[in-house]
């Protein structure tokens, strides 16, 4: 159930940044989009900021691993620690940093793709008008399809991206710049420069996976730090139990006070997993369900775990 308003609040946060970068565009641009785009602005914010409030609620809800305070014979420490306080915060910065870059591709693609769209628009306003004829038709079902169009003493390959049909011999009229006639389009076909539009459109669909991946662990790095400001740290005897032979199956939590909880690694190469091999290693553990940490004094990291079994019970009786 979680996983899915992760995916929810995370897809919904990107269609909002789009949406919030097309109506500037259109702002600017004066297109007729605008209504669009403001439908999917809000639409999207309402859906994400519902999908995060869920999950909210979801981790709030969750049993907790880590009490807030220091138990009975527990470690004088337990509960604060500010070398693994500093640690948690430089990861989740490093991860917001991370999605920035994500969201610095994303309008950089969008900023390429919107330029060759305005030049297109630019040359239709202002270009040179003359009558042409189509000697040519080539319809690409796979692929992209293009038009041969003969005026004045030229003849260039148009690509064909409206869904007008065109038989050689028909007229149209070609737009084109004078001081460069390669630059050249019809009323209906804007012929935008593919390589253009490529280096814009690659870095977009790159980012369009991409950025949902890191706000949700920059999102996930943030829920961990609030979850053990509430809970703080308690030690712990962590053991990294094997699964089919290999290490990182699942970490194993014993608190002083005989509880107990069973953690695994929220994302991690397993065979490369920092934790293999660690036997009853005194470690501390912070957070509750879903957003949990485990630190240790010898290592500059904290592991991003959650709880896939609720604290047990194994003091002896």
């Amino acid at each position: 159930m979680r996983a899915f308003w992760v995916v929810i609040a995370v897809v919904f946060s990107v269609l909002s940044g789009i949406g919030a970068t097309a109506t500037v565009y259109s702002l600017f641009s004066g297109d007729d989009d605008l209504p669009a785009n403001v439908i999917l602005l809000t639409g999207s914010l309402a859906f994400a900021a519902f999908g995060w409030y869920v999950l909210r609620v979801l981790d709030r809800d969750a049993p907790a691993a880590a009490g807030a305070h220091p138990k009975d014979g527990a470690h004088p420490n337990d509960g604060a620690h500010p070398e693994l306080d500093a640690r948690l915060r430089r990861a989740s910065r490093r991860a917001t940093a991370f999605a920035a870059g994500w969201a610095a591709v994303f309008a950089a693609g969008l900023t390429q793709v919107a330029l060759v769209d305005t030049a297109a628009d630019d040359l239709l306003a202002t270009g040179f008008h003359e009558p042409g004829v189509v000697v040519g038709v080539f319809h690409n079902p796979k692929g992209t399809s293009h038009i041969r169009v003969s005026h004045g003493d030229r003849t260039d390959e148009l690509v064909w991206h409206s869904n007008r049909d065109y038989h050689v011999g028909e007229r149209v009229v070609v737009i084109y710049d004078p001081a460069d006639p390669a630059r050249v389009r019809t009323a209906d076909e804007q012929n935008e420069d593919q390589a253009q539009l490529s280096v814009g459109m690659v870095p977009v669909l790159a980012a369009l996976f991409g950025l949902p991946f890191s706000i949700g662990a920059a999102a996930g790095w943030w829920r961990r730090i609030r979850a053990v400001e509430r809970t703080g740290w308690r030690q712990a005897g962590v053991t990294d139990h094997q699964w089919g032979g290999r290490q990182g199956g699942y970490l194993d939590a014993e608190f002083r006070d005989g509880t107990a909880v069973a953690l695994r690694r929220s994302w991690a190469f397993l065979r490369l997993s920092p934790s293999a091999g660690w036997k009853n290693k005194q470690a501390w553990v912070g957070g509750r369900g879903k957003a949990m940490v485990v630190g240790t004094v010898d290592r500059p990291y904290v592991l991003a775990v959650h709880a896939i079994r609720g604290p047990v019970s194994r003091s002896r009786p």
